[in-house]
């Protein structure tokens, strides 16, 4: 009896195992092409670029991540909202009114080895 349900479980349980598995492919392959596509940028554009051009053109792209990673925010909320309308999901959320940090250290301009798991060595 244990069997035969373990092989019904395992039946339908399969299909869902190898499309999570190929979504999951499919995810880290389109990783691996954002993260080469500007790889190769930043070698291209970056050559002959100074160390103040470098930081300037750093502080750009973090504020463009920034902006992209609010708007992605935005949508998700959207997207459960239209799922769960009812739920309010950040109903007793209060943001952070006082922000206030302390510069630690300069970067700096020579560039660095860094270990950063599984891409393996990069130059920074």
């Amino acid at each position: 009896m244990m069997k035969m349900i373990s092989n019904r479980i395992d039946a339908v349980m399969s299909p869902v195992r190898n499309e999570l598995r190929l979504a999951q492919e499919q995810a880290m392959e389109r990783i691996f092409k954002v993260i080469e596509k500007a790889e190769k940028e930043v070698d291209r554009e970056s050559r002959f670029l100074s160390p103040q051009q470098r930081f300037e053109l750093s502080m750009s792209e973090l504020e463009k991540a920034e902006e992209h990673l609010l708007s992605a925010l935005g949508s998700m909320v959207k997207a459960l909202r239209f799922i769960a309308p009812e739920s309010k999901l950040f109903a007793n959320f209060s943001p952070l009114k006082d922000i206030r940090g302390t510069v630690i250290a300069k970067a700096d301009p020579e560039p660095v080895q860094l270990k950063l798991g599984f891409f393996g060595k990069r130059s920074l």
